[in-house]
């Protein structure tokens, strides 16, 4: 007979390795392995599991996630507010990867406005939702912190990023806190186990928005995003086709074209292939149609070689659609009811969110929503019996 872990490699899907997990303790052994998991993960794409809003808004059947995020919605010891956290009301959810929250104390009085950070944040906090575990970084130490004009600041934005390819464990992380301010941007970064914070800046920010700006001093871009694609963290520089990269190995910034578009529009950033971007622009076609145009770029010497549309991808009728977020291989639409305010807010419909697969391009329904729902953070990662704990 051949020896077990042979036989769950096998295996199709990650919840048919989850069931089996379960099922003898010879299999939990198995499955509960780091060097059995690693492989898993090599074979096995994260699944994305829901939503974290005000609570955790799971994938609903039929969708291929929504048997393992029934589990986490079940699951009475998981925590995604974190309330194990020191002083649990003054921390903000940030971001999230890698099934790893980060979490940031709002220092009183600090100004939050439209859900974006204009101050220099000192005290951050990363936990493991699930094992109910935390770790508390250093702060960004006071030289570091005094490169910062406070008083130029548009913008702090703080974010995970992915464990090291050589992590044995899949315990190592890296935090990443970007400084936009008026004539310069700036980057912080510490790596779990360092215990040190770095700091570069983009030599070619105040260049960048001189151009953009058509030579306007008082310009600043304004950057929506990031996505997550090819260890890079992309930000849209709304009203241009520009695109800001940050190279999360070599914590160096660059900048490339996107390819034209006419009027408003939506785009977001994916993996498509080795070294290109994916980029998704939604149009909206005419009164509530909708369409996904997707165009692969190369980012060559940091210039983009653009092709053809690869793709176009109709959207289901009267809705009106927004681009929440990509994560665990897909984009996730929120669909807004043309006809919603035609309701008393007690018949209201749902608001519908659907996900498209990055690599079938299968457009499938994900969940719904009583409101809509914004600077809502998506929840990927493996079923509950192949989630050991991440800090």
């Amino acid at each position: 007979m051949a020896p077990a872990p042979a036989i769950l490699i096998r295996l199709p899907t990650l919840e048919d390795l989850g069931r089996a997990c379960v099922a003898c303790p010879t299999f939990r052994r198995v499955t509960t392995d780091h060097s059995f998991l690693r492989r898993i993960r090599a074979l096995h794409p994260q699944l994305l599991l829901g939503i974290l809003s005000d609570s955790f808004i799971p994938a609903e059947p039929p969708h291929p996630s929504s048997s393992a995020a029934r589990t986490f919605s079940s699951a009475d010891a998981i925590d995604f507010s974190c309330s194990f956290l020191p002083s649990p009301d003054c921390w903000r959810l940030r971001d999230l990867r890698d099934g790893r929250l980060l979490f940031s104390a709002v220092p009183e009085g600090a100004h939050w406005g439209y859900e974006r950070c204009v101050f220099v944040i000192r005290d951050l906090a990363v936990c493991d939702p699930i094992h109910r575990r935390y770790i508390l970084l250093p702060a960004i130490p006071d030289d570091l912190a005094a490169l910062v004009n406070q008083e130029e600041i548009v913008e702090v934005m703080t974010f995970l990023a992915s464990a090291d390819d050589e992590d044995e464990r899949g315990t190592s992380f890296s935090v990443i806190c970007v400084v936009v301010c008026k004539t310069s941007l700036l980057v912080f970064h510490i790596s779990w186990g360092s215990g040190q914070w770095r700091a570069s800046e983009f030599d070619g920010w105040g260049a960048l928005a001189m151009e953009i700006g058509n030579s306007d001093p008082h310009f600043v871009p304004y950057l929506i995003g990031p996505y997550y694609a090819h260890r890079c963290f992309c930000w849209v520089i709304h009203w241009t086709d520009k695109l800001l990269v940050l190279n999360a190995r070599a914590m160096e910034f660059s900048s490339m074209d996107l390819p034209p578009v006419q009027g408003s529009c939506q785009r977001a950033i994916v993996e498509a292939g080795e070294g290109m971007f994916g980029i998704f622009t939604l149009r909206d076609a005419s009164v509530l149609t909708y369409q996904l145009v997707c165009t692969v770029s190369q980012n060559d010497d940091h210039s983009a070689n653009q092709k053809e549309p690869w793709v176009t991808i109709p959207l289901p009728l009267n809705y009106g659609y927004i681009i929440t977020g990509v994560a665990a291989g897909y984009l996730l639409l929120q669909g807004i009811p043309g006809d919603l305010n035609l309701f008393p807010s007690t018949e209201r419909p749902n608001v519908d969110y659907f996900s498209l697969n990055l690599k079938t391009f299968k457009l499938e329904r994900f969940c719904g929503a009583k409101l809509s729902l914004f600077f809502v953070k998506l929840y990927a990662g493996f079923p509950l019996s192949l989630s050991p704990p991440t800090i």
